[in-house]
């Protein structure tokens, strides 16, 4: 949570941090209701915003008039001044609203609150009791964060131990795991409603001397026991099989599909229904590549057991009868959400399907999205969410997974924050009662710890710059330390870029040695800084596309990295950019640039620059682009010739058992990834790349390629942000990591991608560190970040204070 100071000017109010860096001022309405007070002996008054609300629409500025946040002020003062300010504000048109923070330790008193004097006193006294209660006096060892919180959880949590291991259907190729057994199990009990007693939410009591049924949280009652079935969460942690067991759900529950169908449509006859029902299960996903993995999965596991329709691009069938007819329709967030904008609506949400399955669920986490609307009014008999990271940020988030599931309460989401989010933010520990509770009936969450894998052997290569490496590394920290300690009149913004770009300059240094010239302030590019800051922020880092408009996550999507040649801030994601790409390998010009130019020139001739026809071209293969890309290698940034004590270690590293293994090499830098491929071509080492460039549907083509296991190139070069997302990396069983990152998360996710329960052999991950180099602090800094984020992830608040 941010703070902000008032100060009143000659014509608006300004907002500053407590340091007295300025922040902003208010609007001109709120300036006028609000200045005459400010100078009052007697009112105090305190500016709040969410740290994280701040970060995401700063984030998303991209003019003058974008820059608008939302700020709550708070007023504190003596009971008497209430009924005056009220009125005061009133007449300037500003209503005072409960706020979501302030300081408990005073008594709430609105003049505004509408009041409803017929109201029983009880019902009275019970609103004055929860607005004015204090703040607990909590133990010392009460969880505070949300880490925290969820780390207790997941410690008190044994349903996974209790389940019995049901067998998969005989249809199914691939024998289950015992956790995958176990998971049948638990999906069978939340689809059927035959779930043990004590993990049940309606649980029987005497109330009144009458049996009734109450609601362990709520304390809702009830004559009759209602139904709990209907779906649930799938948390297992990445890698460990969910999309096979939702799999063996299917194959296992077909024919009970069917008849469930069978019978809806016959009542449908009779009562003239404005849905087709369908024994079908529809898949929604993050990517189009995503799609390719859930087809490959079905053929793998269950061969021609179930007909399968992909859902997706621009010749998809749109006959509601054949998608109803399928066993699994795979769709994206996106096309849905397009489709329900669309004037002739979703043939999807015309379909009354079986079951519906979320994968990667936590897109649907912010409500206020068209994927979270479109994908909560489908209509089906059980809904499953299928993530790994069901909360990620705040405890909202699987508050909207729970209402995905139309569960009675939580799908009216106040009651989640009545219940849980608010007595969390109060600091009170029933939270991790109720949400052990909650997660007991509605949630399977295991970790790998539970499976024998193969695993991972992790060494770090120290190194020893060379004399002309060490040599330039004290002079770019010389002229970097002289630009920061001398520029007069810097604010706190610009101290904090330049010394998050003498960092920058000193890591990319560690990488590249003498090819790398010296740093100029004049000459900057901001390509290495983007590439470092989306790493740095994280898988969970979103921005908003601006094709789609949806909150999209920065890594792994294709232009995020670079910019295209009109120089704009458009950012598209990887499913916008897939519809406009047609053939191409990548897009080099912005879409919206191109229909805006279009629009404007369309009564005018096309001339030769104006044309489409490179646009429409397919591009050469993988390796002929990175000889293109070396061949345009910027002069201004490489020296012709140089020396990398890192690259010439790696390439020594990659040579050891080269026939037998098979590598992937990790930089957030696109540039150190061209240099590396200068060093594997000098060393005769085939290989193939895949980047924030590279559409989704090749980097499938390419992962295919890589996969095979007599194919000719066995590394693999890849963005440490791009391998991090949506990707199988199980062709591989050694793991590069050029460079550290201050966010060891990232590392992790991409790390893991290749730590799947379909490894065979042990992952060998090696990282570099140079020696007396800020390599060391991120190597520090990464040991602090493993032993706060004890539950695999890191606040945004903390990730945003480190850029």
């Amino acid at each position: 949570m941010q703070k902000f100071t008032l100060q009143a000017k000659s014509d608006h109010i300004l907002l500053s941090f407590h340091d007295g860096t300025q922040f902003g001022y208010l609007r001109d309405n709120m300036t006028d209701a609000l200045k005459p007070h400010l100078t009052s002996e007697d009112l105090s008054f305190e500016a709040v915003a969410s740290t994280a609300n701040l970060h995401a629409r700063i984030a998303k500025v991209e003019k003058q008039g974008d820059a608008i946040v939302h700020v709550d002020i708070n007023i504190y003062g003596p009971r008497a001044r209430a009924k005056t300010l009220g009125e005061d504000l009133s007449n300037k048109k500003v209503w005072l609203q409960k706020p979501d923070y302030y300081k408990r330790q005073y008594p709430y008193e609105n003049p505004h609150l509408i009041r409803f004097p017929d109201l029983e006193h009880k019902v009275l006294e019970q609103i004055v009791q929860d607005v004015q209660a204090p703040e607990p006096v909590l133990p010392q060892a009460t969880v505070n964060t949300v880490q925290q919180v969820v780390s207790e959880v997941q410690r008190s949590l044994h349903r996974a131990d209790d389940l019995d291991r049901e067998d998969g259907d005989e249809r199914l190729r691939t024998r289950l795991l015992d956790h995958q057994r176990c998971g049948l199990t638990f999906m069978l009990q939340r689809e059927t409603g035959d779930i043990p007693e004590e993990y049940r939410l309606w649980r029987p009591a005497l109330y009144e001397g009458q049996e009734m049924f109450i609601h362990c949280i709520t304390k809702q009652r009830s004559t009759l026991r209602p139904d709990e079935k209907g779906g649930g969460v799938l948390a297992d942690e990445m890698g460990m099989g969910k999309s096979l067991a939702i799999l063996a759900l299917i194959i296992r529950t077909l024919d009970r599909a069917r008849e469930w169908a069978d019978r809806h449509r016959s009542d449908e006859q009779s009562h003239s229904g404005t849905h087709t029902y369908s024994h079908s299960t529809l898949v929604i996903v993050p990517s189009a590549l995503l799609i390719n993995s859930w087809e490959n999965e079905i053929r793998l596991h269950l061969g021609e057991s179930l007909t399968v329709k992909r859902y997706h691009g621009q010749g998809r069938e749109r006959r509601v009868d054949v998608l109803a007819a399928s066993d699994v329709v795979v769709t994206t967030y996106n096309t849905l959400a397009a489709d329900s904008a669309a004037k002739k609506g979703s043939p999807l949400h015309k379909i009354s399907w079986y079951r519906v399955v979320l994968d990667e669920a936590h897109f649907i986490r912010r409500v206020a999205t068209s994927f979270y609307r479109t994908c909560s009014t489908l209509e089906a008999n059980s809904r499953w969410c299928l993530t790994g990271t069901p909360i990620q940020n705040r405890l909202e988030d699987i508050g909207s997974l729970f209402a995905f599931l139309r569960v009675e309460p939580w799908n009216h989401r106040h009651q989640f924050r009545k219940h849980i989010a608010a007595p969390f933010e109060n600091n009170d520990p029933v939270v991790i009662e109720r949400l052990v509770m909650l997660y007991e009936s509605l949630v399977l969450r295991r970790t790998k710890d539970i499976l024998t894998l193969p695993g991972q052997d992790v060494r770090t290569r120290d190194l020893e710059l060379s004399k002309e490496e060490r040599e330039q590394y004290k002079r770019t920290h010389n002229i970097l330390n002289r630009r920061i300690r001398h520029v007069p009149g810097g604010d706190e913004a610009e101290d904090k870029f330049g010394l998050f770009q003498a960092e920058l300059q000193l890591r990319i240094l560690c990488n590249h040695g003498t090819w790398q010239k010296l740093f100029s302030w004049e000459k900057q590019d901001l390509v290495d800084e983007q590439e470092a800051r989306f790493v740095d922020a994280g898988v969970d880092a979103e921005a908003n596309c601006a094709g789609c408009k949806q909150p999209r996550p920065i890594l792994g999507s294709n232009r995020i990295y670079n910019q295209f040649i009109e120089g704009c801030s458009h950012m598209l994601c990887a499913e916008c950019l897939e519809d406009c790409s047609g053939e191409s390998t990548s897009i080099n010009s912005c879409p919206l640039c191109k229909r805006f130019r279009k629009s404007n020139a369309a009564t005018e001739p096309s001339s030769p620059d104006e044309s489409d026809s490179d646009e429409d071209t397919p591009m050469a293969d993988a390796e002929d682009q990175s000889t293109a890309q070396l061949r345009k290698r910027d002069d201004a940034y490489f020296n012709f010739q140089g020396h990398s004590t890192k690259m010439e270690a790696l390439v020594s590293d990659v040579k050891v058992d080269l026939q037998t293994t098979k590598s992937i090499i990790f930089s957030c830098w696109t540039r150190t990834l061209n240099l590396v491929e200068i060093y594997l071509r000098r060393n005769q080492i085939p290989f193939l790349r895949i980047d924030g460039e590279i559409l989704l549907s090749k980097r499938q083509k390419i992962l295919n390629e890589f996969a095979e296991p007599d194919s000719r190139e066995r590394v693999m070069l890849m963005t440490t942000g791009t391998g991090a997302f949506g990707l199988n990396l199980t062709a591989a069983n050694r793991i590069f990591i050029v460079e550290l990152q201050w966010n060891p998360t990232v590392e992790n996710q991409a790390i893991a991608r290749a730590i799947r329960i379909n490894q065979q052999d042990k992952v060998i991950v090696t990282r570099y560190k140079v020696k007396e180099t800020v390599e060391q602090e991120i190597e520090s800094q990464q040991l602090r970040k493993k032993m706060a984020a004890k539950v695999g992830f890191v606040k945004d608040d903390e990730e945003m204070e480190d850029l």
